[in-house]
């Protein structure tokens, strides 16, 4: 990479980080509407599983496997070790090489001004769709992540990170068509969900990585009896694809990101929602869904079939933020689970 272009990375860089967590998440709502449907709500869940937030905590650290410890930090949660594994359940991920490389030639030419983020991710995604011949919905949610990317993972993790294509290359429409699902009202409904099994698919890239759950059975307990040695894959998960501890809602272990079929869970209990601001989970307006795409496993409850992603980490990150006396009003709160919670 040439002087020219490397001082201009450096100089957008550094204007990315002036920007706080409100800010990003502001773009990201303003943007939500112009990115296609197969990457709304993916993008959204990056953004939670990667919360600026985190990255201040393992910065501030002066001593890591201490505050690993006090934190219950388990899984990968270094987005630098993990950056190209990251991004694969977004559709735009297909485009990463020419992202980065928009982002290259944007902050080569552009002048970082007091215009905000959703400013400059628009004019990066409107120059690279035109490059690519495709729609710019197509490639504003990776954009965005893209932005968030270099400025966690700073030019050098960036710059070096490639993601592996995937043979055969799904489109866009026959992704959309896999994930539809379709419910049917009144008492055709209701009979139809006498012994229903639905699939929850947690990895689309690889065949046969689903498991089926029975109507109104929790997504945690549903994993739990998936044969195979998910251990390998992530030493968090004991039983079945999805890691978990407590089934109850006082862990956080199992929290998960809905891709697709999020209406097609229990609605968002006023519970669920404090356990995932506890464990510093909380993501932009998410407080007014019923059906946010972050949710806790063992919570949400199956009514049909539903696509997921899997946390990469776990922990409690608001122990941090919640002192008491000189104790984690957090972890004291997670005692206070309600009775017949599973």
């Amino acid at each position: 990479m040439d002087t020219i272009k490397m001082a201009g990375l450096k100089k957008f860089e550094s204007f990315l980080i002036g920007f706080d967590e409100k800010s990003w998440f502001e773009a990201l709502d303003n943007l939500s509407p112009l990115i296609h449907p197969v990457d709304q709500d993916a993008t959204r869940i990056w953004f939670a599983f990667w919360p600026l937030h985190l990255l201040r905590i393992v910065q501030e650290a002066d001593n890591i496997e201490q505050t690993e410890l006090e934190l219950e930090l388990k899984g990968q949660y270094r987005l630098d070790k993990c950056l190209a594994f990251s991004i694969r359940f977004l559709f735009g991920s297909r485009y990463w090489s020419e992202v980065k490389e928009a982002v290259y030639d944007h902050a080569v030419a552009s002048t970082p001004s007091d215009e905000g983020l959703a400013h400059h991710i628009q004019i990066i995604a409107k120059q690279l769709a035109s490059g690519l011949q495709i729609p710019e919905t197509h490639v504003t949610g990776i954009t965005a992540v893209a932005l968030m990317a270099l400025r966690q993972v700073g030019l050098d993790v960036f710059d070096t990170s490639s993601v592996a294509t995937h043979s055969p290359k799904s489109s866009l429409k026959q992704i959309l068509k896999t994930r539809a699902t379709k419910n049917q009202g009144g008492l055709l409904r209701f009979l139809s969900t006498v012994n229903a099994k639905y699939s929850v698919v947690f990895n689309e890239h690889e065949k046969n990585s689903f498991f089926r759950a029975i109507h109104g059975q929790d997504v945690s307990m549903a994993a739990g009896m998936t044969p195979g040695d998910y251990q390998e894959i992530d030493p968090r998960c004991t039983e079945g694809p999805v890691p978990f501890q407590c089934r109850t809602g006082t862990c956080g272990t199992c929290w998960m990101g809905v891709l697709s079929g999020k209406e097609n869970l229990s609605p968002i209990s006023a519970w669920e929602k404090d356990r995932l601001k506890c464990f510093g989970y909380d993501f932009g307006s998410y407080d007014q869904e019923p059906f946010p795409p972050i949710r806790l496993s063992c919570q949400a409850q199956c009514l049909g079939n539903i696509f997921i992603t899997v946390a990469p980490w776990n922990g409690i990150l608001n122990v941090q933020r919640f002192a008491v006396d000189g104790e984690p009003e957090a972890v004291a709160n997670l005692e206070d689970s309600p009775s017949g919670q599973s």
